[in-house]
């Protein structure tokens, strides 16, 4: 039986204009009744998806910053925190690439020395609680990820660059809108879910998990039933059990529907 389930946000269950259909709030209304935990599971920002949940704020458990803060009825339920002298070394790599502009996530909120990245981030369809800083120092707060915008597409440039360097030292993970996430090594959506599951004690195979990005992968490989959005890339689709329409059609609650229909 399922007892949980877990949607990527981006390129999943928001549309291409990065919306979400409030009808999602019924059916994760009808998964509770039905003993289903509902996870946001996204690399955004814990305040963004919040933003995005809050008629049904404290029924879901939000898995953000791409599984490295997980948090159910404002309760912290894992993390996994940056070493601050890595913060900083990585922070050096970026800038020396060229082009490309980062920002800290921390459980707080997050962090950039970049005004115009700011302001990109702070635009409704992120929604994100980031504030200006001059030095890594002035900040208060645990890391959790380093996230950075290339000015092309991650995985020819910024990817090749910081994985030769970072092989086997960090976990990177490129997701929507050219971002590339830069986390420890044992940190991902798939870990999350492992330490959901046994916060919950529920099984693997009780689980279904929604995604059509690269940072989706391991949680495709530690939920019982996983599904690509069409919209991803083939080697995203390939990787999960079954494939379904694009983000722009609703899949992802149309499938939610055809499971509460079986369950019924």
């Amino acid at each position: 039986m399922i007892k949980l389930i877990a949607s990527d946000m981006d390129g999943t269950l928001l549309n291409s204009r990065g919306e979400l259909d409030n009808e999602i709030y019924d059916i994760i209304n009808r998964l509770k009744e039905l003993g289903i935990i509902f996870t946001a599971a996204s690399g955004r920002q814990l305040e963004s998806l919040k933003k995005r949940f809050l008629p049904v704020d404290n029924d879901i458990i939000y898995l953000a910053e791409n599984g490295t803060y997980v948090v159910y009825k404002g309760e912290e339920i894992y993390s996994n925190v940056m070493n601050r002298n890595i913060v900083e070394e990585l922070v050096d790599k970026i800038e020396n690439i060229g082009d490309c502009a980062c920002f800290l996530c921390g459980k707080k909120r997050a962090y950039c020395e970049n005004d115009e990245l700011i302001e990109f981030m702070r635009q409704p369809i992120f929604g994100y609680d980031i504030v200006k800083i001059n030095d890594i120092s002035e900040i208060d707060d645990d890391i959790l990820k380093v996230s950075l915008f290339d000015s092309v597409d991650p995985r020819e440039r910024s990817y090749k660059i910081l994985e030769l360097e970072y092989r086997g030292r960090m976990y990177l993970a490129t997701s929507g809108y050219n971002c590339l996430d830069i986390m420890n090594i044992d940190a991902s959506k798939g870990t999350a879910i492992k330490e959901i599951c046994r916060k919950f004690g529920i099984d693997k195979k009780d689980t279904v998990s929604f995604g059509d990005n690269y940072n989706d992968l391991e949680m495709f490989a530690e939920t019982g039933m996983s599904y690509a959005m069409f919209n991803a890339d083939e080697y995203v689709r390939n990787k999960a059990d079954k494939v379904i329409g694009s983000n722009d059609e609703n899949a992802v609650i149309e499938t939610l529907k055809g499971i509460i229909e079986e369950i019924y």
